[in-house]
């Protein structure tokens, strides 16, 4: 793959390795902010070289003097995902300087992907962070065997984030105990690999990390017993996050990531997601653009303070749906914290009086029916929104466990009732047994929910 690794990058890189591996072990939140308004300062000047940024900021009347530091956000424009790929390539970095970073497309899970500049310390900094966060669970990323499973397809942000990185670092690491795995490969030649490999830490999405509980459930990879699962890319559900943690011996945390700006969160000991406070920077804001207090729910505006290429400032593209937390974790890291990942803003359902169900909440309702009954025979399930009164639930049922336990007729009657109400009287709700899930545009992995309606008009 082709790298704009520099030699002189070396010290850099190395500096940076040591500084930010224990940061926050002895930095305090004030000095953090610090920091951070420095670089946001920084990085507010180099966005005027960015013609689409300086054309935004200038239509609104701003200068590089005006920003002196993250406290004046709010007096820059929102740039959406349209922003970026209307502007792409010309408008989103310095102009002329196309030959001097690396192309790097979001993975497409959004049906609307997004193509960036990158630099290699970017890059390179996102594995920084990952071993950032690997030794807050005291793991030693350079000591144990990862696998990780992603998108590796050339040009996507995993594939950028890990090959460029491990490059650059090759003078000081080996990168031998690392296993790579394309998401889409066999699962069970997969799980096959990893009972070779042996790893002690296991880094994937939620969906695959089930479909790997159920293969060992079978007889399957008997001889992976990881120290921690980590979990990334898109929501889990509570139920399914126990089975995958009693299944392996190992607890299961989320890592919050995007390809615009690397890791944006962790979750710690305590179950808290940690925001990497002098990596990036976070706001809620309502559908006006109105930054909301921590504690309410809204569209998440990323802003990534490190790196060159694309600048990401006040970006709404994620589509994701947070709430921040008021107040610090009690295991004593000195970030800001989410409170709660709701999903994406494509993934809600609409309701015909209005209302708005976010992701997780759909998400997770199967698992009240689960418990409730006693069973795990469902193996997949889907929620299609066809119109605002009508959704469709589709069930997969695991064969071998189809004859245990309550039948397959009550399980379905009971889904039903449970998303009844949780949707009220007015929606038309049809759950049926399926052989296969619906894909709308031939994923091997399809989505677990399609929305035919159009959610911009009532978001």
């Amino acid at each position: 793959m082709k790298s704009s690794f520099k030699p002189w990058l070396l010290f850099v890189l190395a500096k940076d390795y040591l500084s930010i591996i224990n940061r926050l072990d002895y930095w305090d939140f004030d000095k953090i902010v610090k920091y951070r308004n420095k670089i946001f300062c920084n990085l507010v000047k180099y966005a005027f070289t960015v013609p689409l940024y300086k054309k935004k900021y200038s239509s609104a009347g701003i200068k590089p003097g005006d920003i002196k530091g993250v406290e004046d956000i709010e007096k820059l424009p929102i740039i959406s995902r349209e922003d970026i790929v209307n502007g792409f390539p010309k408008d989103v970095i310095p102009q002329g300087n196309e030959k001097k970073f690396m192309l790097t497309n979001t993975s497409g899970s959004t049906r609307n992907p997004v193509s960036i500049f990158t630099d290699q310390y970017f890059l390179t900094r996102a594995m920084i962070l990952f071993a950032r966060e690997s030794r807050q669970h005291g793991l030693k990323w350079n000591k144990l065997r990862f696998s990780l499973i992603a998108n590796f397809y050339p040009q996507t942000g995993v594939t950028r984030h890990f090959f460029a990185s491990s490059a650059a670092l090759k003078p000081f690491f080996s990168f031998n105990n690392f296993q790579i795995l394309n998401c889409d490969s066999d699962l069970k030649e997969m799980i096959n690999q990893m009972d070779a490999f042996k790893p002690d830490v296991i880094v994937g999405f939620p969906g695959v990390l089930y479909h790997l509980y159920l293969l060992r459930e079978k007889g399957f990879g008997k001889n992976i017993n990881p120290k921690r699962i980590f979990s990334t890319g898109f929501l889990s559900g509570a139920y399914e996050k126990k089975q995958i943690e009693e299944t392996f011996g190992a607890r299961v945390f989320d890592i919050y990531g995007a390809t615009e700006a690397g890791h944006l969160a962790f979750e710690c000991k305590e179950e808290t997601l940690h925001i990497n406070s002098d990596f990036v920077y976070l706001e809620v804001i309502d559908k006006n653009g109105v930054v909301l207090p921590k504690g309410k729910t809204g569209r998440l505006a990323l802003t990534r303070l490190y790196g060159t290429g694309t600048p990401i400032i006040r970006y709404t593209g994620l589509g994701d749906i947070v709430t921040l937390q008021d107040e610090f974790c009690s295991c004593g890291l000195p970030t800001e914290c989410i409170k709660k990942i709701h999903g994406r803003t494509k993934e809600c359902i609409v309701l015909p009086d209005g209302r708005v169900i976010f992701p997780d909440v759909v998400l997770g309702l199967p698992s009240n029916v689960i418990i409730r009954l006693k069973t795990n025979k469902i193996h997949r399930l889907q929620v299609i929104q066809n119109a605002l009164d009508k959704i469709d639930i589709l069930v997969i049922i695991d064969p071998e466990k189809r004859d245990v336990g309550p039948s397959v007729e009550v399980l379905l009657n009971e889904l039903k009732f449970e998303y009844q109400k949780l949707f009220g009287s007015k929606v038309e709700i049809e759950v049926r047994e399926v052989a296969k899930l619906i894909s709308e545009y031939g994923e091997v992995n399809p989505s677990w929910l399609l929305s035919k309606i159009d959610i911009n008009k009532y978001i």
